[in-house]
């Protein structure tokens, strides 16, 4: 089917232009009432099952603040990577520990950057929603330029709508790129958006979260930093509409493992209406990764209370590795202030815990060394 010709269910049509068409969406809500099979009503129901229960039991374990921190920054990573960026996530625990008080490091690489900042973006959204804070398009440009701080490209704008086309490359070979709406139409899109989320949506919110990042990453307002920031609104809708007690999901492993179809199942929305597939295809997205946070979240559990076992001493070596899913990236000195211990004693700790094979020093330097708990990382990575 040439792309110019839609079918009329379609959600937009595309607009003659050289060298390709662009995409002319239809403002939020979609006009047609969207036909749920029964197939994609019963996965919501298992999807909304899956993140009730890692809602649960990761709110009421020892370390739920380190495990809500450590998904935060596996998220960001993942967002990062679908992107093309080379980070790891031990490089986001390293850059933490280096740098304890906050404070920015001018000469981190740029990769690191994205992923820090993705980090950043996502609590300071997340601590809006939870001060009662609703999604709007102030609140959209703020995070956009959070993301985009020290990573811009020549010619981003950063904190507004784009100012020119773009042209989106497709994943398959031959096709030709996806060409979003044109500047002068972006208020009026966003507007729609904005006023959709404000309204609560239509659907279950899973199903309305699959359609705010549709439209999101259809509209494509800025000129770089959408994946990342359409990402991040999925979980932030879900948190202003109390699906989310305790964000502990997050949908970028998923995309990333899944990329090509990630990008074919959108685009098969805007020319061929498919929207129960894509639903499916998204919420299979959210099930899979709640179903792997409460799976962590277990193996946690047992390897704390393995840690229990085998150290149940009053020694500063079994406090210590009791505490480690606390602490699972570290250095000695910090032993001192964790701990209220000398350094000679932090670094007999260090010491025991490295002979007994629960951390692994990961610099290779001789001075500064890092450690991280190594079980625990198994778990996260």
């Amino acid at each position: 089917m040439p792309t110019r010709e839609l079918p009329d269910s379609a959600p937009g049509t595309y607009i003659s232009s050289h060298p390709n068409p662009y995409y002319s969406p239809e403002s939020l809500p979609v006009e047609s009432k969207l036909e749920i099979s029964d197939q994609t009503r019963d996965l919501v129901a298992d999807a909304a099952y899956q993140i009730g229960r890692v809602d649960g039991v990761s709110s009421t374990v020892d370390f739920s603040a380190v495990l809500y921190t450590s998904l935060i920054r596996i998220e960001a990573v993942e967002s990062a990577r679908i992107e093309g960026a080379d980070v790891e996530y031990q490089e986001l625990e390293a850059y933490h520990t280096q740098h304890p008080t906050g404070e920015t490091d001018p000469t981190i690489e740029k990769d690191l950057k994205e992923a820090l900042n993705y980090e950043n973006a996502l609590n300071y959204g997340l601590d809006r929603i939870e001060s009662g804070d609703s999604i709007t398009l102030s609140l959209i440009k703020e995070l956009h330029s959070m993301l985009l701080e020290d990573v811009r490209n020549d010619g981003d704008v950063v904190g507004d709508f784009r100012d020119h086309m773009v042209h989106l490359a497709s994943p398959q070979s031959g096709q030709r790129p996806f060409v979003p709406p044109t500047p002068e139409s972006l208020n009026g899109l966003m507007q729609s958006l904005e006023s959709y989320i404000q309204m609560g949506g239509q659907y279950h919110p899973l199903i309305d979260a699959s359609i705010i990042h549709y439209f999101f990453e259809t509209v494509h307002p800025f000129s770089d930093g959408n994946g990342r920031l359409g990402r991040l609104l999925i979980i932030l809708y879900l948190a202003s509409e109390g699906y989310l007690e305790s964000p502990y999901i997050y949908p970028s492993a998923y995309f990333n493992r899944n990329k090509v179809e990630y990008v074919e199942r959108m685009r098969a929305v805007s020319e061929e209406a498919t929207w129960d597939e894509w639903i499916m295809f998204f919420i299979e997205g959210l099930r899979s990764q709640a179903e792997t946070s409460y799976n962590r979240t277990q193996q946690l559990r047992e390897l704390q209370a393995r840690y229990e076992k085998e150290y149940p001493g009053s020694t500063n070596t079994d406090i210590f590795a009791r505490q480690l899913l606390q602490y699972p990236y570290f250095t000695a000195p910090d032993l001192v202030e964790y701990l209220g211990v000398s350094r000679r004693t932090a670094y007999k700790i260090v010491d025991d815990l490295e002979a007994d094979g629960l951390i692994e020093e990961v610099t290779g330097k001789q001075r500064g060394k890092e450690y991280k708990a190594v079980d625990v990382f198994d778990i996260l990575e």
